[in-house]
């Protein structure tokens, strides 16, 4: 079905890469596609190729990630699980370029190719998707153009980053002020979580509206749950599907916790660890002390990640607590959808904030490995009980996608006038 307002779509990671970030854009097509919106997506060739469910056209550029010269191709590699390699640090690089690596790797392409785009057919609205914060300056350049522009940031952009501190004051400065050039350009501003907007409302005096990253119903399961071969049925299963430490958390509280109850626990508790991992994350879970608590079974594709979810106990969630309030990873709410119980270390977080409010599991702080090992003794003394079914409805993606279809329609409307 089309015929409704013409959306171009910029995100550097979309499908059918199986990072999470792919997850909201396969979502917002698939669901402004059937409400009736004509979406083109401008992406990077890193996610891979082929059509995506719902829109109309793809455009899929050149990207420096995809040389063999750059070291972030491994990255991608081993996140996505098409390596074996563990993957590794950022590179001092990242921590010189303002305001991130993509203005050098991905913008000299993509926005060309958006300008192209602009010129060959009619948009009513650009809708720029960060990480990387660099994707809206093509939003900037496009409502130059007289195209209503609308700026989604799936993380902070100088608030709470995903990335270490800039070394100098003055890339800060430039940071921020590169941030506060484009963002009050845009016609509306989205983010994922009310931290970032407030933040954004507070600081940049921005009228940003919330529009949470969600689950997608079509791809929960409506069959029974059915013991998973990768699990112990002897034993409480606490899993952890996907990556740790990209953004710099630690796992140390959590393995502490557990050094603290092994005893205790041991042939009743077993944690389960599926996805990516650095060469340090594979030592720590690797200590002799730990051998009987935990496992690490290597990476999962998504729909067997999904079947682990629905099969195990306990969910986990591991932030880095007060550092990054903000956070509520895109795993959380495919958790949710998985009527699974959750544990949460970092109740200062959006994560844990959620989890207590829908009922969803128990949230403790992330840096406190005495609190952590209370926690494991309760999941497995006293098992925490799943949400009522209805309480994850509002992080459904089709409700979130019509949130933003009336953000779109406004904006769109601009053009019009």
């Amino acid at each position: 079905m089309t015929g409704g307002p013409s959306v171009l779509l910029v995100a550097q990671i979309a499908p059918p890469s199986s990072l999470v970030a792919a997850r909201r854009v396969a979502a917002q097509c698939k669901y402004l596609s059937r409400a009736g919106y004509s979406v083109t997506v401008l992406t990077s060739d890193v996610s891979g190729e082929g059509p995506i469910e719902g829109a109309e056209s793809v455009a899929r550029t050149k990207d420096a990630l995809t040389s063999a010269l750059n070291w972030r191709r491994g990255q991608f590699a081993a996140l996505g699980g098409s390596s074996s390699d563990t993957y590794k640090p950022p590179s001092r690089l990242a921590s010189v370029v303002v305001p991130d690596l993509s203005v050098g790797t991905w913008l000299p392409f993509a926005l060309p190719a958006a300008r192209k785009l602009a010129r060959s057919r009619r948009f009513d609205c650009v809708l720029t998707s960060s990480p990387p914060p660099s994707t809206h300056l093509i939003g900037l350049a496009l409502r130059r153009r007289g195209i209503p522009w609308i700026a989604e940031l799936r993380d902070g952009w100088t608030f709470e980053p995903p990335h270490a501190p800039w070394p100098l004051q003055a890339q800060h400065a430039a940071d921020r002020k590169l941030e506060r050039h484009a963002l009050s350009r845009a016609d509306a501003v989205i983010a994922v979580t009310g931290p970032i907007v407030e933040d954004l409302r507070e600081r940049l005096g921005l009228d940003a509206m919330l529009i949470t990253n969600g689950y997608d119903p079509d791809d929960v399961s409506s069959e029974p749950r059915r013991p998973d071969p990768l699990l112990s049925p002897e034993r409480h299963s606490l899993v952890h599907t996907g990556r740790l430490s990209l953004s710099g958390i630690s796992i140390r509280p959590l393995l502490e916790g557990l050094r603290l109850v092994g005893a205790e626990l041991a042939g009743r508790l077993e944690v389960v660890f599926a996805g990516s991992m650095t060469e340090e994350e594979r030592a720590l879970l690797g200590a002799p002390d730990l051998v009987e608590l935990v496992r690490f079974v290597g990476w999962v594709d998504r729909p067997r990640a999904l079947v682990l979810q629905r099969a195990a106990d306990t969910l986990l969630v591991v932030t880095e607590g007060a550092g990054r309030r903000s956070v509520a990873t895109g795993k959380l709410y495919e958790y949710l959808a998985a009527s699974r119980p959750i544990l949460v270390l970092g109740d200062e977080t959006e994560a844990g904030r959620i989890v207590t409010e829908t009922g969803s599991g128990l949230a403790v702080p992330a840096s406190d490995p005495k609190a952590i090992a209370d926690a494991l003794r309760r999941i497995v003394s006293d098992p925490l009980e799943p949400a009522a079914p209805d309480a994850a409805r509002e992080y459904a993606y089709p409700e979130l996608v019509h949130r933003l279809e009336g953000v779109l329609d406004r904006v769109a409307a601009r053009r019009g006038r």
